[in-house]
């Protein structure tokens, strides 16, 4: 499957990746607000907003929010998660195709940033974005582990997982558009988060290289990993994670 097909398998989970995936550190997003100096009413496109996971600790400030998304059912959950916020609107297109009005004082997008053609990622943010703006390019990766719970289940992926190339840099250095921003800011957040076996799997479920697999390897995978959890675990799995920030102002 290529990248372009895997960036729409989320679109098929909406409601399971707002039940399962986490959030983003409160001190991320704050450190993201004053980076920025953003004012009152300031105005923020986001990038992939998914499900709304990032949106919403900006939409309680207050600022305007512009979120795009090209999954019709991601952005309807998002829709019913902030209903009750008139300054967030929802456009279902991709970045590389969307018409703006107007410009921006921040660009987001968490966990997204990746799935937007590197050709034109930089060049079209540098272009909706106002003099003296910023953009912030966050998400939440796995800490691997080389002991424990995720090195006894590589002999699962080894036996049922079929990696797949999905050309996912984000953080860029001879990316078309890059030379507008100024050299990143980049900043990590280590937090950890504790799963059932029910809830890890819904987890995984949310993951594109995962929802991809053929459904005989998937339940196969699936099956090992609740039984490795259950025997060997105490029912339980502890994942490290680390949000890490990418941000940038224009020069």
């Amino acid at each position: 499957m290529s990248s372009t097909e895997l960036k729409t398998t989320f679109n098929t989970a909406a409601t399971l990746y707002e039940d399962v995936r986490p959030g983003y550190p409160e001190k991320l997003i704050q450190d993201v607000i004053n980076l920025s100096d953003l004012e009152d009413h300031s105005r923020i496109l986001e990038v992939g907003c998914g499900t709304g996971k990032a949106t919403q600790p900006f939409a309680e400030r207050g600022y305007e929010l512009v979120c795009l998304d090209i999954g019709a059912e991601l952005i309807a959950v998002a829709r019913e998660r902030l209903r009750k916020y008139p300054n967030v609107s929802f456009i279902q297109q991709a970045f590389e195709e969307w018409e703006p009005e107007g410009t921006f004082d921040l660009i987001i997008s968490a966990t997204a940033f990746h799935w937007v053609d590197p050709k034109v990622r930089y060049l079209r943010a540098s272009e909706v974005l106002r003099s003296n703006g910023s953009l912030a390019i966050f998400s939440n990766q796995h800490v691997r582990k080389e002991e424990g719970f995720f090195a006894e289940s590589q002999s699962l992926y080894d036996k049922y997982y079929a990696p797949m190339t999905t050309n996912r840099l984000t953080h860029a250095t001879n990316f078309p558009g890059v030379e507008a921003f100024q050299d990143p800011i980049k900043r990590v957040y280590p937090w950890t988060q504790t799963y059932s076996p029910e809830q890890y799997i819904k987890l995984l479920n949310t993951y594109s290289d995962h929802i991809a697999l053929p459904d005989e390897n998937r339940n196969l995978l699936f099956e090992g990993i609740t039984n490795l959890i259950e025997t060997k675990y105490d029912g339980q799995v502890t994942k490290h994670y680390e949000a890490v920030l990418d941000f940038r102002g224009t020069k």
